[in-house]
């Protein structure tokens, strides 16, 4: 499976404000954040869509990052944040964050890995990352990194 769309996905104007309304309750009416998920575990993906899509997410799922930058390249106003497995075979997590970069300056991306802490902050550091959320992830914990990427404003283009 390369790409799976998890809600219908209809072209909407991005006016570059970040959605912020994650409460951490089943999401209301209003916008959803828009999430372009990239792993090379399909169960993961599933996890993800599972436990953000009640929250507001709406998830395109991509299994590995050529996929994954193919789809942003056309796409790239469209996504609100990336997550991205920094693990993955082929383009790792800080090539492919670089090449989204490339694409727009101003694309948010959390990295999802099971590395440790120290290594997670190292590659945040070396790479134009916003934030880490560590795998395997509570809810709780995703929301919070989510919601704090989401507030930050975005970066000059």
């Amino acid at each position: 499976m390369e790409q799976r769309t998890t809600n219908a996905m209809q072209p909407t104007p991005n006016n570059n404000q970040p959605r912020t309304e994650i409460q951490g309750q089943p999401a209301a009416a209003g916008p959803r954040i828009r999430m372009l998920a990239v792993d090379d575990n399909v169960e993961f993906l599933g996890i993800v869509s599972q436990l953000l899509e009640p929250q507001g997410f709406e998830i395109t799922a991509a299994t590995n990052s050529v996929k994954a930058l193919e789809i942003y390249k056309v796409r790239s106003e469209y996504f609100d944040i990336v997550l991205l497995d920094f693990f993955m075979p082929g383009l790792d997590g800080g090539q492919t964050c670089e090449w989204l970069y490339k694409f727009n300056p101003r694309v948010k991306v959390v990295i999802c890995s099971c590395a440790d802490e120290p290594r997670l902050r190292k590659l945040q550091e070396q790479y134009p990352i916003d934030g880490y959320i560590h795998k395997p992830f509570r809810t709780d914990e995703a929301l919070y990194v989510l919601r704090k990427v989401l507030a930050k404003p975005p970066r000059a283009a």
